[in-house]
């Protein structure tokens, strides 16, 4: 009975200092809308000096410091910067809503090169305009699996980020850290995921397509595809080129279709939409599907990458990336086939850069041939993240995790 009554007494005292902490933190939380059309904006950057986070699919957003800043910003590609005074503001809910922002395209000046020379160009830039220092950046992650309608396996996590200078490819010292994490799975019969697929916490290392330029921007990836101008847009109240790439050549493996978003004064990339070619599915199938069982089917339906950039002190990081995959599993002599939906996401929520940064330790280093899910924890606890910034989970995700 003693015992009971000390770990009760330690259970306590234990919520008393996690109130505490609760207490000591400054909050803002709230939603996000389109100013014309009240529609809510999903991935929207969420500011406060080096913190931040991006808003939900749903447009929600938490925001915590360890002190209340001066100013909040709020911040997506086609939509003018909002600035909120942030004094008083402290467990406030606010709803930001966002002005489009438009640009003529006879503001289009084009520096005397067609579409492909401006991303050449853009490409010489990039040890000019990215960290020269290494990184060591703190980011929310989080991995769904959706089964037609219904999620059945969620995992989410706190990880560290290492990053060499962009001045060159990635490197071995590049890697990723988890911190703390938890995983949630479906008790449905027939709901567990037979595949395994590539990605993971290494997203912003493999999938940083600015660093690592064998996916897109070397000489021959780039002759691989035609480029023209689309439009102009703006990011942070600055003019951004919009060039459209798709593929030029047949190639032994898939190409992308997308968009480069180049900033027009620094040549930046602030933002890059890919899409994998599915015309074969062979190709799209290597690509992406690490492993399976032999008696099953797959067959892929989209593969696509959203990264998006940030400007600050005239230097540009990485802020939020993005990888959704929609397959199609069946199994032979079963009539019965699967849609499967799988998205994993990535924010930065806080980073320290300098060259005595040290890499993570190789035993620490998130391996990639692991799966996310199986290197975190069974965990349902309201306070799990305390004092750490997350991709606030929409109602469906939480009906999930219910």
């Amino acid at each position: 009975m003693k015992r009971c009554y000390q770990l009760m007494l330690v259970l306590w005292l234990c919520s008393l200092c996690a109130m505490a902490q609760d207490a000591e933190m400054w909050t803002l939380s709230g939603k996000v809308t389109d100013s014309k059309t009240r529609k809510a904006m999903p991935h929207v950057s969420v500011t406060a000096r080096s913190v931040g986070t991006v808003t939900n699919e749903a447009g929600e957003f938490v925001l915590k410091l360890a002190e209340a800043p001066e100013t909040v910003t709020f911040s997506c590609l086609g939509y003018k910067t909002q600035k909120l005074s942030a004094s008083a503001m402290n467990g406030v809910r606010v709803e930001v809503r966002m002005e489009p922002s438009s640009v003529m395209l006879d503001e289009i000046v084009v520096r005397g090169a067609d579409a492909k020379e401006l991303v050449k160009m853009a490409v010489d830039k990039i040890a000019d305009n990215y960290p020269s220092v290494p990184n060591l950046l703190r980011g929310f992650y989080r991995e769904t699996v959706e089964k037609r309608s219904h999620f059945t396996s969620i995992s989410e996590g706190v990880v560290d980020v290492y990053k060499t200078a962009y001045t060159k490819n990635t490197d071995w010292r590049d890697g990723v850290a988890i911190q703390k994490g938890r995983r949630l799975l479906s008790q449905r019969p027939g709901d567990t995921l037979a595949v395994k697929l590539q990605g993971g916490p290494v997203l912003p290392i493999m999938l940083d397509v600015v660093k690592e330029k064998d996916i897109l921007f070397t000489p021959e990836e780039l002759d691989n595809y035609s480029f023209r101008y689309v439009t102009m847009s703006k990011a942070d109240e600055r003019n951004q080129y919009v060039i459209e790439i798709t593929p030029l050549l047949v190639m032994p493996y898939a190409l992308y279709h997308g968009r480069l978003y180049i900033d027009q004064e620094t040549l930046a990339f602030t933002r890059i939409d890919l899409s994998l070619d599915m015309s074969d599915t062979e190709k799209v199938t290597q690509m992406i599907l690490k492993k399976k069982p032999a008696s099953l089917r797959f067959t892929p339906h989209e593969m696509s990458i959203y990264i998006d950039y940030k400007t600050d002190d005239g230097v540009t990081r990485i802020n939020y990336i993005r990888n959704v995959i929609r397959f199609r599993c069946d199994w032979k002599r079963k009539l019965f086939k699967s849609n499967f939906t799988v998205t994993a996401e990535m924010v930065v929520t806080d980073r320290q850069e300098g060259k005595d940064l040290k890499p993570i330790k190789t035993r620490d280093t998130f391996n990639r041939r692991d799966n996310f899910y199986d290197k975190v924890v069974f965990f349902n606890d309201p306070k799990f993240w305390g004092r750490d910034n997350i991709i606030e989970p929409t109602e469906d995700l939480l009906k999930g995790i219910e």
